[in-house]
């Protein structure tokens, strides 16, 4: 079994790269290479692969002593930052690390449940669980986090970059957008080893409580990881917006319901971490346009729609 999962694992990693704008193709032979040393050397017995992001495959394991782990791949330096937070964190708001080798970019961390979107659909319910587990995370020391150099200058260069060659139909978008992170970048601050990527997937059960994994592991502000909880709260969106359109508001109109929707929940979220909700919310949209233009570079073109589509309304609001 072990084997067969092995061989899938590598099979959609190659399929990534095929769907991908980016040349993979060293990244997915290097997680081919490594991913059968890796099990052959720990003596870890693979039986289940995870799908999702925008990475390699994770893989379930098994180690000799019966205890369950994930096992995570990538090139040498790309999950340094993320297992140095981890390890720093020793299991506060994060998954623990059960072994790490910094020179193969192999990182082993618990077996968690079910993600938080499987339990809590709605936005209004995950920041139930999001507000307190990222301040519990927030707490992880600054020097374990990678040195603060302005997300949303980095922001700015994906709009600057992407846009014109994936986003000809956002460029309303792409504006509002820009025009946001250019006021962040003028006054991004240093405050915290931010998660990066805190949406619901990257929540997971961990016995009566949660645990956060994959985290980018920068400082940063509190507002950016709050405005990337915001960011993915799509599907209520548009619900929202139908339901103003069956009442006769208009889908897209100015103040429309989603846009109230999304800024009520800014405003709720905020206010549970002390933080400006006009900054989260500037941070989350932002992040939408990013977002959709990332995916589309990795060849992820339906996951991107819906970031795509309610960037669309909201800007021309």
């Amino acid at each position: 079994m072990s084997a067969d999962v092995i061989e899938a694992a590598i099979a959609q990693a190659r399929r990534r790269a095929a769907a991908s704008d980016r040349d993979l193709q060293p990244a997915t032979d290097n997680y081919a290479r490594q991913l059968i040393a890796l099990c052959r050397d720990w003596r870890l017995t693979a039986y289940r692969w995870f799908d999702g992001g925008a990475g390699m495959p994770t893989v379930a394991v098994t180690a000799p002593d019966g205890i369950s782990g994930v096992l995570k791949l990538a090139a040498p330096g790309e999950l340094d930052a993320q297992a140095r937070v981890m390890l720093a964190a020793d299991g506060k708001g994060y998954a623990r690390v059960l072994a790490w080798d910094a020179e193969r970019g192999a990182l082993l961390t618990e077996l968690l449940g079910p993600t938080l979107g499987t339990e809590a659909p709605t936005l209004g319910e995950q920041v139930r669980v999001l507000a307190p587990l990222l301040q519990d995370a927030w707490t992880a020391p600054l020097e374990a986090g990678s040195p603060c150099v302005g997300k949303a200058a980095g922001l700015l260069r994906i709009l600057a970059d992407l846009g014109p060659r994936y986003g000809s139909d956002l460029g309303e978008a792409i504006g509002w957008a820009t025009g946001y992170a250019r006021e962040l970048a003028d006054t991004e601050r240093p405050e915290v080893v931010c998660h990066g990527d805190p949406h619901a997937g990257n929540v997971l059960r961990r016995g009566s409580g949660w645990a956060l994994i994959d985290p980018d592991g920068f400082v940063g502000e509190r507002a950016y990881d709050l405005g990337v909880v915001l960011r993915d709260a799509c599907d209520e969106f548009a619900a929202a917006e139908a339901a103003g359109a069956g009442a006769g508001a208009g889908v897209g109109a100015a103040g429309g319901a989603g846009e109230a929707l999304l800024r009520e929940r800014c405003r709720h979220l905020a206010g549970l971490c002390d933080v400006d909700a006009e900054r989260v919310w500037r941070w989350a949209s932002v992040e939408r346009v990013t977002t959709a233009l990332y995916l589309r570079w990795h060849g992820a073109v339906e996951q991107a729609a819906p970031f795509a589509a309610t960037a669309t309304v909201l800007a021309r609001g």
